[in-house]
């Protein structure tokens, strides 16, 4: 087996927590057959570390084919925050989010905003909170004015809602740590009403092979040939 066929079938031993003999790796020539091995290997079993890994791979590749995002940057410990593009980031990830069909996590304010949102409410319901209760205890003013705390609970609510078009920071940052956050969204679709999805499988297999072969992800069909039809030696 060449180099390629060597690192696809490592990528695809990482991806879904499996061992590929040497005997079985001497039998497989086309995509079909990988399809079919890693389908009999996975068969009954569901594992976390399994699915994080077809995640990342999801990602890896949606980045890349879709976002232009350097391939070579998309790695494990890549921070989201300088990988993912800066330019309506927002609307980007609503088109990510679409294109990977599944929930992601919401992109948070940065630091500096997170501080001025939590001075503003600090000051808004305590400060009324104060006023509150100098003027009914000290001034005999009505009850009602205890209300004013909620008023601005509800205010620094909606200046937080006014805020959603400056919520373009990724939390957690480190593309793994997001990666797991999606799975941990996306768990109950994506392992308990489905198991281990066959489609899904092959689709990820797909994805590995279209990245190490350098061909479109159409192109990667289970009749081809890794060696005559991929190229891949």
């Amino acid at each position: 087996m060449g180099l390629d066929s060597v690192e696809i079938l490592v990528n695809v031993e990482n991806a879904f927590g499996i061992t590929i003999s040497n005997y079985e790796a001497e039998k497989i020539a086309t995509v079909g057959d990988i399809h079919c091995l890693v389908w009999r290997t996975l068969q009954g079993r569901q594992s976390m570390r399994c699915k994080t890994q077809q995640l990342f791979h999801k990602l890896r590749y949606t980045l890349a084919t879709k976002f232009k995002v350097p391939k070579e940057t998309i790695e494990l410990d890549a921070s989201l925050n300088e990988i993912f593009p800066v330019a309506n980031r927002r609307m980007l990830y609503r088109k990510l989010e679409k294109e990977l069909q599944l929930k992601l996590p919401p992109l948070v304010l940065p630091p500096g905003w997170v501080v001025v949102l939590l001075i503003t409410g600090c000051v808004l319901i305590i400060g009324t909170g104060v006023v509150s209760l100098v003027l009914v205890l000290r001034f005999n003013y009505t009850r009602w004015l205890y209300v004013l705390p909620v008023l601005a609970m509800l205010l620094t609510k909606f200046i937080s809602n006014v805020l959603d078009p400056v919520r373009t920071v990724f939390e957690p940052a480190a593309l793994n740590d997001y990666a797991r956050l999606v799975l941990t969204l996306n768990y109950g679709t994506m392992v308990q009403e489905n198991g281990t999805n066959q489609k899904e499988v092959e689709l990820v297999i797909d994805h590995i092979i279209a990245d190490i072969a350098g061909v479109e992800i159409h192109e990667v069909t289970p009749e081809k040939h890794l060696g005559y039809d991929l190229g891949i030696d």
